[in-house]
């Protein structure tokens, strides 16, 4: 088990959610799609790679699109996706109507990208049949596993794409429900993407388009997992962890999220390696207060940037005011810091209620008992060390 902390693991070097795992994919079988609404860093994409690999082990076709490397706009989703199906089984059966549509959407390409009245028109004009022919192409009776990837930054990007932007992401969504709901169809989806799906539809008032795939939150490990986890790390990594000092690493981090043990693992091993410092419990510490003073949560302050828009100042003022609290703040002490970041009196509670309900859906917070605070500890003191100290 390699020890890879950045892009998705496959193969050898994904580690545990047996139960998870076995569950969606029952699940999927008897007919199933499903959004993984976790937040970033839970392992959303390695869990949805290894559905593919069994639906490929099964014998089912499968698409795997990220739509944040391989689509700026609707014409480059359009592209994306009918190319993949070259790599289908059925492709043959649909040779000659798949190539035309390739080359007309090719045609449409520099009247979409360079813009202007009369460019934009003739795509307006073509739309709706573009789409209706790219349906026609998918083949319902054959065993057919989808993923999209990062379905939301590109749904932000039509969304911002002209004054129609809200009405284009609308269809497109609808579009894609109306493939799910196909009578008896056998092609089944999953979505993944570090911008929450539910956030998104609900911010903008579309929910409806998405509602027919339900949830399934990826958990954070338990202790015992965790631990098994970290000796297996230790083991294929050259860097064996006594049980004490893996209980350590898990007692520091409590959120236990693979990634999380994968990054920490790594600050252990830089420590003991390049620093000689020596594999004992004060290691922990050493490696936890390295990774909040480094980059590895960048991604997350820069969410509320781009995607909080009018209410991501207050946001922050929530943020701050819990990583500075461990044991969390009730609504009412919410409420008193959103105030003095200069809410309207008025508009307080309705923001709040928002606000913390995009929170929790995005992993920053958690709720329990009618306490609010940091989902991870981790997290709470990279922002603590970001945006108080």
């Amino acid at each position: 088990m390699r020890n890879i902390t950045g892009p998705p693991v496959v193969g050898d070097d994904f580690f545990g959610r047996e139960e998870e795992f076995n569950y969606v994919w029952s699940r999927i079988v008897n007919g199933n799609n499903h959004v993984f609404p976790s937040p970033r860093r839970v392992g959303k994409t390695s869990f949805a790679f290894k559905l593919l690999d069994k639906a490929k082990s099964e014998g089912w076709n499968t698409i795997d699109i990220n739509l944040e490397k391989s689509a700026t706009n609707e014409i480059d989703f359009l592209e994306a996706f009918v190319k993949t199906l070259q790599e289908l089984s059925f492709w043959e059966k649909i040779k000659a109507k798949g190539n035309s549509l390739l080359n007309f959407i090719s045609q449409l390409r520099p009247s979409f990208t360079i813009g202007g009245a009369e460019a934009k028109l003739e795509w307006e004009r073509e739309r709706e049949s573009v789409y209706s022919q790219v349906a026609d192409l998918l083949h319902h009776d054959e065993k057919t596993l989808i993923f999209f990837d990062e379905l939301t930054v590109l749904l932000t990007k039509i969304l911002k794409s002209d004054a129609d932007g809200k009405k284009k992401v609308t269809n497109f969504l609808h579009w894609l429900r109306s493939l799910r709901q196909v009578k008896d169809s056998k092609i089944r989806w999953i979505f993944c993407s570090s911008v929450g799906i539910e956030n998104f539809t609900h911010q903008h008032g579309i929910s409806d388009a998405i509602n027919d795939v339900p949830d399934f939150f990826l958990k954070s490990y338990s202790k015992g997992k965790s631990m098994e986890m970290l000796a297996k790390l230790g083991h294929d990594n050259n860097l064996p962890l006594e049980k004490d000092l893996q209980s350590a690493v898990v007692d520091k981090l409590e959120y236990c999220l693979p990634y999380f043990l994968q990054i920490i693992f790594e600050k252990i091993k830089y420590l003991k390696e390049i620093e000689n410092q020596p594999l004992e419990i004060k290691i922990v510490d050493k490696a936890y207060k390295g990774l909040i003073e480094e980059k590895h949560f960048n991604t997350w302050v820069e969410r509320l940037e781009e995607q909080y828009n009018h209410n991501k100042q207050f946001a922050f003022a929530v943020l701050k005011q819990l990583c500075q609290e461990k044991k969390g703040l009730k609504r009412k002490q919410i409420i008193n810091a959103i105030a003095a970041a200069g809410v309207p009196p008025e508009k307080t509670d309705e923001i709040v209620s928002l606000l913390l309900y995009m929170l929790k859906n995005d992993g920053y917070i958690m709720e329990e008992d009618g306490i609010y605070r940091f989902r991870s500890p981790l997290l709470r003191d990279f922002w603590f060390n970001r945006h108080v100290k």
